[in-house]
């Protein structure tokens, strides 16, 4: 049976890994595509979409069971915990029968068309449609918002500053002349 695709609001995106799959912090899981959406407190149809994924969550498990303390995969920001609820989106990679990898969520930009491959940046605005992977373990139920596709339509380029900026050229040792002694030297 098909899992039902649902759709976040359009929002900000911070720590988006949704070009290749990351490390998670337990080293033994298997790398996975990740982000938070940050969807607004004041904004209705933020509200209105995590309301309905409280009701996905009584509809997979009944309003009696026990929630995990990470059951839902939403939480209240650091920063701003009265402003902004933070969305976790994750799907691990895995190894198929035929020894493939899986693929990540199938990314597009604001007119549907294929993504670049350019790494996403914090502030992106983006819309995840997802599936629910929901869960059942000794200290509660829960479930994950697993990532299927991503369109974004507002882009911020990743940008990592590169450390050797502040360097100026200096007379010295240089790779180069390394490279030209090697030739030389018959062994």
């Amino acid at each position: 049976m098909a899992k039902t695709i649902f759709r976040a609001p359009l929002a900000e995106v911070r720590w988006a890994h949704l070009i290749t799959p990351r490390h998670q912090l337990d080293r033994s899981k298997p790398k996975a595509w990740t982000c938070d959406l940050l969807l607004p407190n004041g904004d209705e149809k933020a509200q209105t979409f995590l309301l309905s994924m409280e009701d996905q969550f009584i509809a997979l498990h009944g309003s009696h069971k026990r929630r995990a303390e990470k059951g839902f995969p939403w939480k209240a920001d650091k920063e701003k915990p009265s402003e902004i609820t933070v969305v976790r989106f994750k799907v691990p990679q895995f190894l198929r029968r035929d020894g493939s990898l899986s693929e990540g969520p199938r990314i597009v930009d604001a007119r549907k068309q294929p993504w670049d491959g350019a790494a996403i940046g914090n502030g992106s605005k983006v819309v995840v449609a997802f599936d629910i992977y929901d869960w059942d373990g000794e200290n509660g139920c829960g479930m994950t918002f697993q990532p299927r596709a991503v369109q974004v339509v507002e882009f911020v380029p990743y940008e990592q500053v590169d450390p050797t900026d502040g360097f100026e050229e200096v007379d010295g040792y240089t790779t180069a002349s390394t490279a030209h002694h090697e030739e030389e030297a018959p062994f």
